[in-house]
């Protein structure tokens, strides 16, 4: 089975919430994603396509 792959569009700058404004995963789905399992990534796709980036972006930062 192939792994599923990093949703990652090189956008990689938080809002205030700690939320990627690229792929909508957090600080700590980023980092644990070669961690997780297929069936792991597939749920936090899921939750990140839900999600949305908060208003307030003054106290975000970049990831890179």
């Amino acid at each position: 089975m192939e792994d599923v792959k990093s949703p990652c569009i090189q956008i990689c700058r938080a809002d205030s919430n700690g939320v990627c404004f690229g792929c909508r995963r957090t600080n700590e789905e980023i980092g644990d994603w070669s961690l997780y399992t297929n069936e792991q990534k597939k749920e936090v796709l899921d939750k990140a396509s839900k999600r949305r980036n908060a208003p307030d972006t003054q106290s975000g930062g970049f990831f890179r």
